[in-house]
């Protein structure tokens, strides 16, 4: 999608991320992809910041995927606890086993044979592809969602917006032509969730405010 308000979102947003970007998360520095499923698993309906003591934790505990195959439930809850939704500790020693036995302990690179693991859906599919294996994919989820649906004025007319292939196919299109995925995606999630927030957003500080369809239409109706 070649068009000038596509080209200035991306202007505008790479350069707000590279200075205000959330790089120091650890699952950021590396793309060792047993460590970012890791994470992905974690990051599921849980807020970020509240992820990175667990990571930590679990990495320290289990630093391969041969030693979370062989973890004990138990162990894994324990861990898992703080932050909630513990069935997360099943699944991933689940996925962990089949990791070991399908695929030689390493993580799979191909989005059908990722989704195959127990737990990981299409978003955590994307990711891994995305910021394991650089693959130029688009991991799409509610904060991707309303990011795109601001600023270019996109709506849905489903319940659930996340089930709306027809928005994410136009979601995806402000990606063709990227060699690497990466840094946008990063910086979409960055934006949405530092200043684009599901409520009371900081439209004030937003790089992006002069061409956002929703602000403009929000100056509009007020006058």
């Amino acid at each position: 999608m070649r068009t000038i308000k596509n080209s200035i979102f991306w202007k505008e947003l790479l350069e707000w991320y590279n200075l205000n970007g959330r790089h120091h998360f650890p699952w950021r520095n590396t793309k060792d992809p047993y460590h970012i499923l890791l994470a992905e698993f974690l990051l599921q309906q849980t807020h970020v910041r509240k992820v990175e003591k667990v990571y930590e934790q679990l990495l320290q505990k289990y630093y391969n995927v041969g030693e979370l195959a062989n973890a004990m439930v138990d162990d894994l809850e324990t861990i898992i606890a703080p932050i909630g939704l513990k069935y997360r500790a099943e699944r991933l020693i689940k996925s962990a086993k089949i990791i070991c036995s399908q695929y030689n302990g390493k993580v799979p690179n191909d989005y059908n044979e990722l989704r195959k693991l127990p737990g990981v859906g299409d978003y955590i599919a994307n990711a891994v592809l995305c910021y394991a294996f650089d693959q130029p994919v688009v991991p799409i989820d509610t904060n991707v969602i309303r990011l795109f649906t601001r600023y270019f004025g996109y709506t849905s007319n489903k319940p659930r917006p996340r089930m709306d292939k027809d928005l994410a196919s136009k979601i995806r299109a402000h990606f063709e032509g990227m060699d690497s995925t990466r840094a946008a995606n990063l910086a979409v999630l960055d934006l949405a969730g530092l200043i684009c927030t599901a409520n009371k957003p900081q439209s004030k500080q937003c790089p992006l405010l002069a061409h956002c369809s929703d602000y403009l239409s929000r100056q509009f109706d007020s006058h």
